[in-house]
């Protein structure tokens, strides 16, 4: 236990750790830190909570449900001061797969917001939501859609002014998508626990990327799944786009022509321990026999807006990430896909996603997806 304690005290983010009753159990150095007392207590939480409905029902609904929360930024207030945070809300289970405690970690975004302040000179801050400026774009894009369509409508004969309105819509749709993407990966993560079929998940993922049940001509769809694995407990639906992602990444990486495999399989050399037991994870393989990546791609991979397509948004990968670290698991890559060995001095050709998730353990739900 001396070393949980160590390890705790030595983590950079605020950690406490909350019983059913909404009391603190464990709450690290930097909770005290970031809160400016010490130690935390039962009434500071209560305030806290107070004003800040959110961490309250993030709280209230980890220990109801068991549900995994995070917001990526948002302002906690603490009394007169208010801290800009990213904060997550995992449930701690106890020996019979029950919800006993919630784990609360509150990352200070204070300094990342240094330059804005700088830059603001004692002005008021403007602080606009993601669902807010997501609004504030989409207004005038419905009025510029419009118009293009009206446009292309005055002036069917004339080919110039249709390949004008149609750079136009296309710019529209894209900025559209975008701002879909980017509500998706910034606003909070409500999942189901569920018990989940991965090859289900994995075979809805192919439908919908139109390589199941048939791939087109020249991809090849291998499929290594190990038919014995367990369920995992979570949302199939965002299970199947984080997996969808990654499945179209690997088509577009291949072309015309290439073959795509996904292997399932145990995982034999990660275990993680809540108080003491162990935990299995299955893990899930998503390979390519595209060109690959350099050093220089992979360092910046899972980077908001970082992309190698020329039509890509670079948030992909970063949804993928967040669905699959909100469900207890771990998302990667590594250069080396399918086909030939490389040869000596050669850079390995394509690329392998690897995703970790926890199994079903006794005591999880039954439901089935």
């Amino acid at each position: 236990m001396d070393r949980w304690r160590d390890i705790i005290e030595s983590l950079p983010d605020a950690l406490i750790v909350l019983s059913s009753d909404l009391e603190p159990v464990i709450a690290n150095q930097a909770a005290e830190t970031i809160l400016r007392v010490s130690p935390v207590s039962s009434g500071l939480l209560r305030d806290i909570f107070r004003q800040n409905d959110w961490l309250s029902r993030m709280a209230g609904d980890c220990l109801k449900n068991g549900q995994n929360l995070g917001v990526p930024e948002t302002e906690l207030h603490v009394g007169p001061r208010s801290i800009v945070v990213g904060a997550e809300v995992a449930p701690l289970l106890d020996e019979h797969g029950r919800t006993d405690c919630a784990i609360i970690v509150l990352r200070d975004l204070s300094h990342q917001k240094s330059a804005e302040h700088a830059a603001s000179s004692g002005e008021s801050n403007l602080r606009l939501s993601p669902a807010g400026l997501a609004h504030e774009v989409k207004n005038p894009l419905t009025g510029i859609k419009g118009a293009a369509e009206l446009l292309a409508s005055m002036f069917p004969d004339q080919p110039r002014a249709q390949q004008y309105c149609g750079v136009i819509l296309d710019g529209v749709n894209r900025i559209a998508a975008l701002v879909e993407q980017v509500l998706a990966v910034s606003a909070p993560q409500r999942l189901a626990r569920d018990s989940v079929n991965i090859h289900q998940v994995l075979h809805a993922a192919l439908r919908l990327s139109g390589l199941f049940p048939e791939a087109p001509a020249g991809v090849t769809v291998e499929q290594v799944f190990d038919p014995s694995i367990p369920e995992v407990v979570g949302d199939a639906a965002a299970l199947e786009r984080a997996f969808l992602n990654l499945i179209t990444n690997a088509r577009e990486a291949i072309g015309a022509r290439g073959t795509i495999r996904l292997l399932t399989r145990m995982e034999t050399q990660f275990r993680m321990s809540a108080e003491g037991r162990a935990r299995q994870f299955l893990r899930v393989e998503i390979s390519d026999s595209g060109p690959g990546m350099t050093e220089a791609e992979m360092s910046q991979l899972f980077t908001p807006f970082f992309t190698t397509k020329p039509t890509g948004t670079g948030l992909g990968l970063v949804l993928s990430q967040r669905i699959i670290a909100l469900h207890g698991g771990r998302l990667w890559a590594e250069r080396g896909g399918v086909g030939r060995a490389p040869k000596r001095g050669e850079p390995p050709g394509g690329m392998t996603f690897k995703v970790t998730l926890p199994v079903k353990r006794a005591g999880d739900p039954d439901r089935q997806s």
